[in-house]
């Protein structure tokens, strides 16, 4: 009688450890996640931007407009850390360029303004952004004693 209850209890254990490798685990879809107002279309529509930006890219890696578009159409998704990517790549190719500034400083500040979100936006209005100004003003009130005014 304990073979047959022992084997019991090993065919239990099997079983249940089969049932549990075959049930997939879905990984965490952050785009869904992050930007729940979006239509299946519009995610459609941006993933097909984002293709296509990707695409000129590959043609012309040194037009840091092309990034800035691309970080945009990740941000749209809430795809945050890929934005932030493609805006500092727009950055290494031009170090000037403000709307890179801003729209970087705003993926930063996805949950809060923080000072390295207030850096960017400073920096975008320093180069000529009216946006980064009133942004700066109006959200970085905590980091002005530290960042300075701006002129």
């Amino acid at each position: 009688m304990n073979k047959f209850f022992a084997f019991g209890v090993l065919f239990c254990i099997l079983f249940f450890n089969l049932s549990l490798y075959s049930q997939e685990k879905k990984p965490l879809n952050l785009e869904l996640y992050f930007n729940r107002n979006l239509t299946e279309a519009d995610r459609v529509k941006i993933k097909d931007n984002i293709f296509q930006y990707s695409q000129q890219i590959h043609v012309n890696p040194n037009n840091a407009s092309l990034y800035v578009n691309r970080g945009v159409q990740y941000a749209y998704m809430g795809l945050y850390p890929d934005a932030i990517s493609d805006y500092n790549k727009a950055l290494k190719i031009d170090s000037t360029l403000s709307e890179a500034y801003y729209n970087r400083g705003i993926a930063k500040s996805r949950f809060a303004y923080t000072k390295g979100s207030c850096i960017d936006v400073k920096k975008a209005a320093l180069y000529g952004l009216p946006q980064g100004k009133d942004l700066y003003k109006n959200k970085c009130g905590l980091f002005m004693k530290e960042l300075g005014e701006l002129p």
